[in-house]
């Protein structure tokens, strides 16, 4: 695969929520809604189960049942699909990623193990294991505030690998994400998404190739608009402007301590969707955080844009 042939990847990836009935059970027919909604904003691709989407709630079952049932829906829009799959167990990984694979998706997002701090050789061994046991092209994601950081050492040696495509870094630090972009720019087949929503303009101005983002669930429009001026235009002074229009809501989804209920909520409250319940652990926002959320975003008048 050459440069050229990354343009799959090469888009905004709303980090999906998943609609819930009140029984926990999924809300296919709000979930179809929502993508639609997306796609016709401008949305190239998008996120199923990622942490968003709860994936951390869901049985192996209940997994492969929903990614079986929202990847065609997906790839029959035109638009690609990048699946979140991690978990301890790497032959669970697998089995996910085999599933998606067989369902259509364009690539899986798969963390280091959780729990156990691994080091960088166990690093390299864990994807590797992914590499040579599944043939889904694979995102690898660096979180270090959720397991062990990656660091451009062990990225060079990950890049090697034939499966590896892409990097989603959410790292919070811009120097981390440009090691990564800057080692992936040597490369002829890989390229980082920024997955740390205030950092988005200093990710594509760096080399980003896209965005795996909380905020494009709920601003589409802009999220697509900030894309295409950065990576299609090259207009980086009307990046700049959209980046600042978008800064609030990016702000929040980062920093507030419940991102997924929040979108849910605006999606609900602002747009209409019912989104429904979230499951546990995490539950719904109080009153207080639901006024807190709408001002602290200033969804309301964005949402006109």
């Amino acid at each position: 695969m050459k440069k050229e042939d990354m343009s799959k990847f090469t888009h905004v990836f709303p980090a999906m929520v998943t609609p819930m009935n009140d029984d926990g059970s999924f809300n296919y027919e709000v979930a179809k809604k929502h993508i639609d909604w997306m796609i016709e904003n401008g949305i190239g691709g998008i996120g199923v189960l990622m942490a968003a989407g709860e994936y951390q709630s869901m049985s192996l079952e209940e997994h492969k049942a929903y990614v079986n049932e929202i990847v065609p829906y997906v790839k029959a829009k035109g638009a690609s699909v990048i699946i979140g799959a991690s978990r301890e167990r790497v032959e669970d990984v697998v089995e996910l990623m085999e599933n998606a694979r067989e369902a259509g998706a364009d690539a899986a997002m798969v963390l280091p193990s959780f729990y156990y701090g691994q080091s960088q050789s166990e690093i390299i061994d864990h994807y590797t294991y992914i590499n040579d046991h599944s043939g889904l092209d694979i995102m690898i994601y660096n979180n270090p505030n959720v397991t062990s950081g990656i660091t451009t050492e062990t990225i060079k040696e990950l890049y090697k690998l034939e499966h590896v495509r892409i990097v989603k870094d959410a790292s919070m630090e811009i120097d981390i994400m440009t090691d990564f972009i800057f080692e992936a720019d040597k490369t002829e087949d890989v390229g980082v998404l920024c997955g740390c929503d205030y950092l988005l303009y200093q990710a594509y101005a760096t080399g980003a190739i896209g965005w795996i983002s909380m905020t494009a669930n709920i601003l589409p429009k802009l999220s697509a608009q900030f894309h295409n001026a950065m990576i299609v235009e090259k207009d980086y002074k009307k990046g700049l402007e959209l980046y600042k229009k978008l800064y609030p809501v990016v702000n929040m989804t980062e920093r507030f301590p419940k991102p997924t209920q929040a979108v849910k909520y605006i999606l609900q409250e602002v747009y209409g969707f019912e989104e429904g319940i979230c499951r546990r652990p995490r539950r719904g926002l109080t009153e207080e955080e639901k006024k807190l959320v709408l001002e602290w975003s200033d969804i309301r008048a964005l949402s006109q844009e």
